[in-house]
């Protein structure tokens, strides 16, 4: 009760100070002082009931509804429909500020027809009142997953040390994740809006922050951004942007279409623009341009941008936009040469050739961007097969050993096929050692590229380039991080990205070291490959070591090195798989010490 009083006194002391400076969102019948009751009491009202609670707000917009928010006893969620999913989240409120809120008590979640085990939030139709000036930041609860178990703690912002989520990979929206600490396990919740989903899972011990939330009895740790998520760096994220070739592959849905694709035709186009800023690239290619007029407004938005488009006889075009500081264009337009129109629906590739100079170093570069046939039905199969099988012939007759990017709308996978049981459209790329398939990476990770279903947009390159490229930089770009619902808005696709590196990452001020000074397992190379490929490491001092390789499932499928003894410096290890069948596969170096590294490899036949 005494905190209860202390809530009253500080509504009234806040209603006579800032009375007239108070953000009304909702003036309706306000809330009554002696109606106020805390958090914890609120909780075990009857659902259904009216109540009145204030507290501090510790999510915002960051789910597009429900927001959160706590006092000194416990925490809940508000949700409000109109305010926050219809359209954008129109409630102006910051982390900390405080809220008055009058609504119905009510439960999202539960088991059906078994009320009791949903997230308890208040549906606010009555009134609401936001407090800026009482604005107080909220630091999290530290719990155990255990703890977290237990419920009491819905609703709170929570930490969780020493956890980890229990998966390898690129996270997805809307989807749980294992929750793993000293403690226990539980669920580890992406929201689709939140920023998480497509950055790589935090699958190493570490700090994570978010809301406990709860779903049919299960207990919920949803991180508010990827920050608190703790996800993986992607590799050569120390490396400045300034100093890379970047390039994106994006499939924007019936761009500046009227009747087709996203309904506001002006504000794709400024997500667009907001996009290809955000991401910085060297060179985008792009499908499903279908108004020429609105693609030259984006090139007049952009500074130090160029491009150019094709001229298909049908509606969707595709398209190249490059930086003018670091590409010089040569030539470019439709490949024709030993290509057949029809297998390419109408959409013959559009090539682009061009000089690239990162720094010093300066790359004759050949892309071919594409958009083939669509669907995944019999015929539309084996036109993709067709088309892939004609482009590589044509490379192989008249690029081989240059530097080539193959990217574009795949509109089929690299390690299997949108038609079930049928081996990829790309095979020939994939199993091709003069080529790396990045993107197929990403698909071995379950990334997509194309709404949440399947991984469609890739980029394969050849030559120079991929010795180029940053392993493991390939990304699937996460624009619902700042593009308010972005598939109903921009497109059904996503961008895919990814870097390469011209120079040496290590500074030349500094002496090469002939000794190592820590043990590293690096990316075997290549990488995808069929069936060889080398694996090297680098030890500090002569210890004993042991090399394995496993599958997916943890089963050991081959030993490399049996616990001998290695020198210090650096060691290289053939691998053949020849006996293997295509996949995932693991290999892991174990010192004397026990201390081991493990990395992932792919196999395509």
């Amino acid at each position: 009760m005494q905190f209860k009083a202390l809530l009253l006194s500080l509504f009234v002391f806040m209603m006579m100070a800032f009375g007239p400076q108070i953000t009304m969102v909702v003036a309706q019948s306000g809330p009554q002082n002696d109606d106020i009751m805390t958090i914890a009491e609120a909780r075990q009202q009857p659902l259904g009931a009216l109540i009145t609670v204030t507290g501090w707000v510790t999510v915002t917009d960051e789910f597009r509804g429900p927001v959160y928010f706590q006092d000194e006893t416990g925490g809940i969620a508000w949700y409000n429909g109109p305010l926050m999913r219809l359209g954008d989240f129109d409630i102006d409120v910051a982390h900390g500020d405080s809220l008055v809120i009058t609504g119905t008590l009510s439960e999202f979640g539960n088991t059906p027809f078994s009320p009791g085990d949903g997230l308890r939030q208040i549906i606010a139709e009555e009134s609401f009142q936001i407090f800026p000036e009482g604005n107080r930041q909220i630091d999290p609860l530290t719990l155990t997953v255990e703890e977290l178990n237990t419920g009491d703690f819905e609703g709170q912002l929570v930490q969780v040390e020493d956890a980890y989520v229990d998966f390898q990979g690129e996270l997805r929206g809307n989807t749980n994740y294992t929750l793993v600490d000293p403690t226990g396990e539980s669920v580890f919740r992406v929201d689709a809006f939140s920023g998480v989903a497509k950055t790589m899972a935090p699958n190493e011990p570490g700090l994570l922050v978010g809301v406990a939330g709860m779903f049919r009895g299960d207990s919920q740790l949803i991180p508010r951004n990827a920050d608190e998520a703790n996800t993986i760096p992607r590799a050569g994220d120390e490396i400045p942007q300034s100093e890379t070739f970047d390039i994106v592959t994006w499939n924007i849905e019936w761009f500046g279409s009227n009747q087709n694709g996203p309904n506001d035709v002006d504000q794709q186009v400024q997500n667009v623009i907001e996009v290809i800023e955000t991401i910085d690239a060297d060179l985008y290619t792009f499908q499903e341009i279908a108004n020429a007029s609105r693609f030259v407004q984006v090139l007049n938005a952009l500074e130090d941008f160029e491009g150019f488009r094709s001229n298909y006889s049908i509606s969707q075009n595709t398209a190249y936009v490059y930086k003018t500081d670091t590409i010089e264009p040569i030539a470019s337009g439709l490949l024709e040469t030993g290509q057949n129109v029809f297998d390419w629906a109408s959409r013959l590739p559009l090539w682009f050739n061009f000089n690239v100079t990162i720094g010093d170093e300066t790359r004759e570069v050949h892309a071919y961007g594409v958009h083939a046939k669509a669907f995944s039905d019999s015929d539309s199969y084996q036109r993709r097969v067709n088309a892939s099988t004609q482009l590589k012939a044509y490379l192989d007759n008249n690029r081989l050993g240059e530097n080539i990017i193959f990217f574009g709308d795949f509109n089929d996978k690299l390690l299997g096929s949108t038609r079930t049981g049928f081996p990829s459209p790309y095979e020939n790329f994939v199993s091709d050692q003069n080529y790396s398939a990045i993107s197929a990476t990403l698909e071995a990770d379950g990334a997509t590229s194309f709404r949440f279903s399947s991984m469609i947009d890739h980029i394969v390159v050849s030559g120079q380039l991929a010795i180029d490229h940053i392993d493991g930089a390939q990304r699937i770009e996460n624009t619902n991080a700042y593009i308010t619902n972005f598939e109903s808005t921009t497109s059904d696709h996503y961008p895919v990205v990814t870097r390469f590196s011209f120079t040496d990452p290590v500074s030349i001020d500094e002496p090469e070291m002939d000794i190592p000074q820590r043990v590293t397992l690096s990316q075997n190379y290549p990488n995808p490959f069929n069936p060889t490929t080398n694996i090297s490491f680098e030890l500090p001092e002569s210890q004993r070591v042991s090399l394995t390789v496993y599958d997916v499932t943890g089963r050991q499928v081959a030993t490399l090195i049996n616990n001998e003894s290695r020198s210090s410096g650096t060691h290289n290890v053939s691998f053949d798989a020849a006996r293997l069948a295509t996949g995932v596969y693991l290999y892991r170096l174990t010192l004397g010490t026990g201390e081991s590294f493990t990395n992932k490899m792919m196999l395509v036949k």
